[in-house]
């Protein structure tokens, strides 16, 4: 029978475990985020991590690292750059990035980006350590690249984005079936076609749009943790609930609304992401 990850949420079975976790690396992370009081990295979790598996620190390049932080501060104490972090999956790991790197001497300002996959640092004196901020984050399976980014790099689109951008559109053409049988459509025609190209445009709306949350309240649920995409999905359910069995709503009519309401809690969750500049 499979289980679920405590600390990534991956199925495994118990041949292929250890104890309550997939791999001894995510047993070992688990146990660091709990002895340095960082639980709340599970509360922001919102999507499956890939597994840590077992890392050592041999594997990080900590001269590379030194070398970098002396080109960026080029004969001075103080230097700003962007990272790339590799290992970041959701805003839990965001989040753990950001506080793990609040607690290195001689750092300004440390804000890290899941859409970027990138750190971006302040610091001044000569107490930053570059290749110590590294090893901080490899053992809690993360690695940060040697080569700096362009801060003035266009940031690609998320993947958050891309599925609020998409559910936007299949909601907008939901609307436009709706208003096709609302106005053109004559009374007592057969509808089949609208009707069928409404449940199509909810469907992708729903894979699109509201997969995340499902999959989240999903994992929480097999590993017994209260997350807050429980609400959404409660929201969902329960208009499609009212909506399907409802008769003062015609299919298309019924189908634009629930769509509508997928797109504005993807797109809240985006916008949240976004200002969070995360």
């Amino acid at each position: 029978m499979a289980q679920l990850c405590k600390h990534c949420a991956t199925p495994y079975t118990e041949d292929s475990g250890i104890g309550d976790f997939c791999c001894a690396g995510c047993e070992q992370v688990y146990l660091l985020i709990q002895h340095e009081g960082l639980g709340d990295y599970y509360r922001w979790q919102d999507r499956v991590s890939q597994p840590v598996k077992d890392r050592t620190l041999a594997d990080l390049d900590s001269v590379a690292l030194r070398r970098a932080q002396s080109e960026v501060e080029s004969g001075s104490d103080s230097g700003e750059a962007v990272f790339e972090v590799e290992g970041m999956s959701c805003m839990g790991c965001a989040w753990l990035v950001e506080r793990l790197a609040a607690n290195q001497s001689g750092l300004i300002e440390a804000t890290a980006s899941l859409s970027r996959h990138a750190l971006t640092l302040r610091w001044s004196g000569a107490a930053f350590d570059l290749s110590s901020l590294g090893s901080e984050l490899f053992k809690f399976g993360y690695r940060i690249r040697s080569t700096p980014r362009d801060p003035s790099s266009a940031p690609r689109l998320s993947p958050l984005a891309l599925r609020f951008l998409l559910t936007l559109v299949f909601t907008g053409n939901a609307l436009l079936l709706a208003a096709f049988e609302q106005f053109v459509v004559h009374s007592g025609e057969r509808i089949t076609l609208v009707s069928l190209l409404s449940l199509i445009c909810l469907c992708f709306t729903l894979l699109l749009g509201a997969a995340p949350f499902f999959l989240s309240a999903y994992r929480v649920f097999k590993i017994r943790r209260f997350h807050s995409d429980w609400i959404p999905v409660t929201l969902i359910l329960g208009s499609t609930l009212y909506i399907g069995f409802g008769v003062s709503f015609s299919l298309s009519a019924g189908t634009f609304l629930i769509a509508s309401l997928v797109c504005v809690l993807i797109g809240a969750r985006w916008l949240g992401a976004l200002f969070s500049k995360r």
